[in-house]
């Protein structure tokens, strides 16, 4: 999505989320299962950093007033929306002249004493802060000249009952419409003059709204992005056209295989209710999709204390500032329950689900639960398990740092011509999770498919020093990596508050991953294959074993 583009609303898998998530592929692109880059207690992994997020301090916050409604607004930064500001005189100094690459090029030096010496500043810090009314505020100034704001809604499919769960999706669908403050025209005509790009996608615990703009527009753009829950107008001709979409977004899931096999796993492994409740609103719900159904839900499920608002690449004070004053007029509606959710404890039954249609390759899915998901023990344990396995495509191009040395690729892709591709991979959810082997093969040996990979696991008995150590340090690379994109690093920060109101930084998930062991990894493995298998079998499936032979076979290789 570019610079100036509209809004855009998918329907594919959903992009990931923390740090560690997004490193190892625990989270992806649209779906809930796979990261750009799953989901609960056991017996402590040892006295070590390994016992979960436990070592991490939870957030200090500090409190922001809310301006009084009807107080009159402060003055926009000069916006040169109308086109270029004029240029510095001729002959006029250049203020970025002698700049070190670690100062901060938003915020340049004021004397030309700054220029040639090395700044001594250390890494970013996370301010965290809380409006009256519960909203969090947490920004992250890396100084970039790009900012990414996000607004997180913790709520999600799973918190909705059977019959309701297409709720949360249909909001998306609603994203960056009219509000009390501007119409759809003028939203988008904002948005094409900032030259941002605005998203919104819908996961099973939250809804995250989206958008990257140059750091001097924050002011204009927070306004607009908090309007799509604080006041949107859910206008009858702007609900009909979003529920008309709802066709489009099942034909594109059904295009991307692997996303519907994510979606569909889900749905089988947690029997359909909680965090198997369908992610996707489909045809049959149109006719529930109404302007009073999403009111009611906006004002049950998205008060204040349930918003997060991230920043990354913005200043702090402006950040917590223009939060508040979009809050100054706002009045919770009368039906705001504003009480404790209850939340049942995610239960994961295991289970199969087969889908017959025309296609050259067999997709299996395979899934085991992670007991304590994002807050269990085994989170660094099955993330350093899933890069140790590793995997890919059976062809594939690029440099190193692709996984070539993984036990997947040497003991499968480089093996067994009729392997297609072969990836294993984890989601992580708040208290489950679902550890995943995501394979397509030649029809005719998915039977044998299903052998390979209870040898695989067999093999985890013999990890050499070298793999172990070869795992942790890709897992800490790619953490490291993908924090260094604005909107990763903001999605991240949004997603642990969520998932467990803390904020865990590069250094402890390293500090986790370091503590990992051989026995840690055979452990989590064994652990996940006590479960009860989750199968999804897609395309040409008819040597597709019986699910019971399946939990036979690879029950059988527990390391």
């Amino acid at each position: 999505q570019g610079p100036g583009s509209a809004p855009r609303r998918t329907a594919g898998p959903k992009q990931a989320a923390p740090a560690m998530a997004a490193a190892a592929g625990l989270r992806a692109a649209r779906s809930g299962l796979w990261a750009s880059a799953g989901r609960h207690a056991v017996l402590p992994l040892g006295a070590r950093a390994l016992t979960g997020l436990s070592a991490v301090e939870a957030p200090r916050y500090t409190r922001v007033p809310t301006p009084k409604a009807g107080a009159a607004a402060p003055e926009l930064p000069e916006l040169a929306l109308s086109g270029p500001r004029p240029g510095r005189a001729t002959g006029a100094p250049n203020p970025f002249a002698g700049l070190p690459l670690d100062a901060g090029a938003a915020t340049p030096a004021a004397s030309s004493a700054h220029a040639g010496t090395a700044s001594a500043s250390s890494a970013p810090e996370t301010r965290f802060a809380e409006l009256p009314c519960g909203t969090r505020i947490v920004g992250v100034d890396r100084q970039g000249l790009c900012s990414s704001l996000g607004l997180f809604v913790h709520t999600g499919s799973r918190y909705e009952p059977p019959g309701r769960a297409w709720l949360p999706h249909a909001l998306e669908l609603m994203a960056f419409r009219s509000s009390a403050h501007l119409s759809h025209l003028r939203t988008l005509k904002t948005l094409e003059q900032l030259g941002a790009a605005a998203s919104c996608r819908v996961g099973r615990e939250d809804i995250l709204y989206q958008v990257d703009v140059l750091r001097e527009y924050v002011p204009v753009a927070l306004p607009l992005m908090l309007g799509n829950v604080l006041c949107p107008s859910l206008l009858p001709e702007e609900v009909a056209e979003a529920r008309e979409s709802v066709a489009d977004v099942q034909r594109s899931l059904e295009e991307n295989t692997e996303g519907l096999l994510a979606e569909l796993l889900h749905v089988a492994a947690y029997g359909g209710e909680g965090l198997g409740s369908p992610l996707y609103a489909n045809e049959e719900d149109s006719k529930a999709f109404t302007a009073e159904a999403l009111r009611e839900f906006l004002a049950r499920e998205c008060t204040p204390e349930r918003l997060i608002v991230v920043g990354v690449n913005v200043d702090f004070e402006q950040l917590c500032h223009w939060t508040a004053w979009s809050f100054a007029d706002f009045q919770p509606p009368a039906t705001s329950s504003g009480s404790e959710r209850v939340v049942a404890p995610a239960v994961y039954t295991g289970g199969e689900q087969r889908v017959a249609v025309a296609n050259p390759l067999c997709h299996m899915m395979f899934g085991w639960e992670v007991p304590g998901g994002w807050n269990g023990e085994l989170l660094a344990a099955v993330t350093v398990l899933q890069m140790f396995l590793g995997g890919g495509g059976s062809f594939s191009t690029g440099g190193p740092g692709k996984g070539m040395h993984t036990r997947m690729y040497t003991e499968v892709l480089n093996r067994h011509h009729w392997v297609e591709s072969c990836q294993a991979s984890s989601v992580m959810y708040a208290d489950s999770g679902l550890f995943t082997v995501y394979a397509t093969v030649v029809p005719q040996h998915a039977g044998a498919f299903v052998n390979v990979l209870a040898r695989i696991f067999k093999g985890v008995k013999h990890i050499s020093q070298q793999e172990l150590r070869r795992a942790k340090n890709a897992l800490k690379s790619s953490i490291h990596m993908n924090l260094e994109m604005r909107g990763v690093m903001m999605e991240d920060v949004g997603r642990q508050l969520v998932l467990s109101g803390k904020v865990g930084t590069a250094q402890e998930f390293g500090a986790m991953v370091d503590a990992v062991t051989a026995e840690d990894l055979q452990r989590a493995l064994r652990l996940c294959l006590r479960s009860k298998p989750t199968l999804l079998a897609y395309g040409a499936i008819d040597e597709v074993p019986t699910l019971e032979r399946i939990a036979e076979t690879l029950g059988s290789a527990l390391p």
